[in-house]
């Protein structure tokens, strides 16, 4: 294709030029040789050879990965960064509870004992520490706890998609359509609302969608898969933060 179809394009450069030299010069009264046309006039070898060259394309089956695989995959390893990110944000505002914790603990205590003297370990407790819930820090633990779920919720979406090939194959014939790759991606977000992940090429003015309500767990769901991660299990309401030994208790529960 590229040799015949620059075949023809010689020819058609050496028409152009002899016309705009003969325009030129004929002004100036200047006459062009007879036999200037020869080399640009169209044969029928050429006509052929391009008309075979375009027949030939046209019977070619042509195609591209857009790369869905990696670029979902891509994007949920960065989300889980976010979640990460989250979570420690989260911990250092979560730090105030742990003292309502604490105080709860020693209440319980106080409660169950025979005599004050919890009561007044309690009391000393809270007079030696800064165990009062302020307003801003009820913000700052609110708005991190719900940070977490909305990343939680963003990689879960793109690790759904870059584990189902399914849905790979779909992403791809999306961007094969709009003949893009995903590297040409210019952005990607989870919408709860509609239960998708939207893709767009052209910066948001046509927006591509994946549908994830097969991927929705339940809220009991995911309290009955907290029970064995090392976040709940470890923290101050997984049974053994107050214990006398938290590794044997730990180790019990294993």
């Amino acid at each position: 294709m590229i040799d015949a179809s620059q075949n023809i394009r010689d020819v058609f450069k050496y028409g152009i030029q002899t016309i705009a030299g003969a325009e030129s010069y004929a002004s100036q009264g200047q006459i062009a040789p007879e036999g200037i046309v020869d080399q640009g006039l169209l044969d029928k070898a050429k006509q052929d050879a391009y008309n075979a060259a375009v027949l030939a394309v046209q019977q070619q089956t042509y195609t591209y990965d857009p790369n869905a695989s990696q670029y979902f995959a891509d994007e949920a390893s960065s989300a889980m960064d976010v979640v990460s990110e989250a979570i420690d944000t989260y911990v250092d505002a979560a730090q105030v509870l742990i003292e309502v914790a604490t105080v709860n603990e020693m209440a319980q205590d106080a409660a169950n004992a025979n005599d004050e003297r919890q009561a007044m370990a309690l009391q000393e407790y809270i007079g030696a520490n800064d165990v009062t819930l302020e307003d801003a820090e009820v913000d700052a633990y609110n708005d991190a706890y719900t940070a977490v779920h909305e990343a939680t919720a963003v990689a879960a979406a793109y690790m759904a998609v870059a584990n189902d090939e399914t849905l790979l194959e779909q992403a791809d014939e999306m961007a094969y359509d709009l003949r893009v790759t995903y590297q040409e991606a210019a952005s990607i977000f989870f919408d709860h609302a509609t239960q998708s992940v939207w893709i767009s090429f052209d910066g948001g003015q046509t927006i591509q969608g994946l549908n994830l309500d097969d991927y929705y767990v339940s809220v009991e769901d995911v309290l009955i898969e907290s029970a064995e991660q090392p976040f709940f299990y470890t923290s101050p309401e997984g049974g053994c933060w107050f214990a006398a030994d938290p590794e044997a208790c730990y180790a019990d529960g294993d």
